[in-house]
């Protein structure tokens, strides 16, 4: 008894004050506890919660376990159950983010970035191979057929070619028009043995009319550099990733050993774009331009049909035709798709039916 007596003399002795602010703490601590089991409760999981797949692919956040590994591989996170796929989703793209940046994860657990694209969806076109693809990356693909089988892709070829010539030529040489680039076979940019141009002149006779001469032209400057122009396309398309391609000339002249995709190409399109030079050729109808030596005007009309329809929604392109690949031709719509149809009987109207899908949806 004399022990709790002295208890409560000590109790009464304290300042009432302290015993409220006490009495507070208590409470704040109570309710805390209180929110940890509620919400343990109320969110047994710690995935975000995924809506059906729209048309445009989301940005969402989820967890898997930690590794030693800087990013887990994309089949990792399918297999650990911690990322809810929408139905008719895949993974395409896993990265490292920030610490800073707060998410609903578990502690400890790896924070990965996880993109959700729409499953590609097969259309029926009797061209031999079509891809319509995000021009971000040109590898969320949205509509496809045969996209990976391996196609002559004519002078689409010149795409690369021009993207070659833009990275690694000097932009103030003058290149001359050789016998050699004069023979080659195909479409002629009716140029002349001899003619002198600039590098941007030349790159336009190439892509407006898609001349086989300037293009060859381009390789016999290289070659005179010591620099072997086909070698930096197929080193280039092994940097990009595109597995299904191997160049054998700039121009795209049918070769067993020449050919390409759907998807590498929409990649290539996609890559492409870095290069307003490139694409603001690919967006003219016509143009002219003048040899240097000889001052020979040289009027350029481009073959590219919906460029001559003048459709607001068609940002610009490169088409291309032999025997052997038939009807080609790479789009970039304002709104940013890439498409890519290849072995069409009507090329241009295989695009617009394409563009038409995506309008509809």
């Amino acid at each position: 008894m004399a022990f709790f007596q002295r208890m409560f003399e000590k109790i009464d002795a304290v300042d009432p004050n302290m015993i409220n602010r006490v009495r507070v703490v208590a409470a704040l601590m109570a309710a805390l506890v209180f929110g940890v089991v509620l919400r343990g409760y109320m969110f047994p999981h710690e995935t975000l919660a995924v809506s059906p797949v729209s048309a445009q692919p989301a940005l969402v956040y989820g967890s898997v376990a930690h590794t030693e590994e800087a990013a887990p591989a994309v089949k990792d996170v399918q297999q650990e159950g911690d990322i809810a796929l929408p139905e008719g989703g895949f993974v395409t793209e896993v990265a490292v983010v920030d610490d800073s940046v707060p998410t609903p994860t578990k502690e400890k657990a790896e924070e990965v970035a996880v993109r959700i694209a729409p499953s590609p969806v097969t259309v029926a076109l009797p061209a031999n191979a079509f891809i319509v693809a995000d021009g971000a990356s040109g590898r969320d693909v949205i509509y496809e057929k045969n996209t990976h089988t391996q196609l002559p892709p004519a002078s689409v070829t010149k795409l690369m070619t021009a993207v070659i010539i833009t990275e690694y030529a000097d932009q103030n040489d003058v290149i001359e028009i050789t016998p050699r680039a004069v023979a080659t076979e195909g479409t002629s940019g009716s140029l002349r043995a001899g003619e002198t141009f600039s590098v941007p002149d030349l790159l336009e006779v190439m892509l407006v009319v898609s001349s086989n001469d300037a293009a060859a032209a381009f390789e016999d400057h290289f070659s005179s550099q010591g620099i072997d122009l086909v070698s930096l396309m197929n080193e280039k398309a092994k940097l990009l990733g595109m597995v299904d391609t191997h160049f054998t000339n700039p121009s795209g002249l049918d070769d067993p050993e020449h050919y390409s995709s759907a998807a590498d190409l929409a990649v290539l399109a996609a890559y492409s774009l870095r290069y307003e030079n490139i694409w603001d050729i690919l967006s003219e109808t016509s143009a002219s331009v003048r040899s240097l030596n000889k001052k020979t005007a040289h009027a350029l009309l481009s073959n590219n049909e919906l460029l001559h329809k003048k459709r607001v929604d068609v940002r610009g392109g490169k088409t291309g035709y032999t025997k052997n690949a038939g009807g080609c031709m790479i789009t970039v719509l304002g709104s940013g798709e890439v498409i890519v149809v290849l072995g069409s009987d009507d090329r241009a109207g295989d695009t617009e039916k394409l563009i038409q899908l995506i309008t509809d949806n």
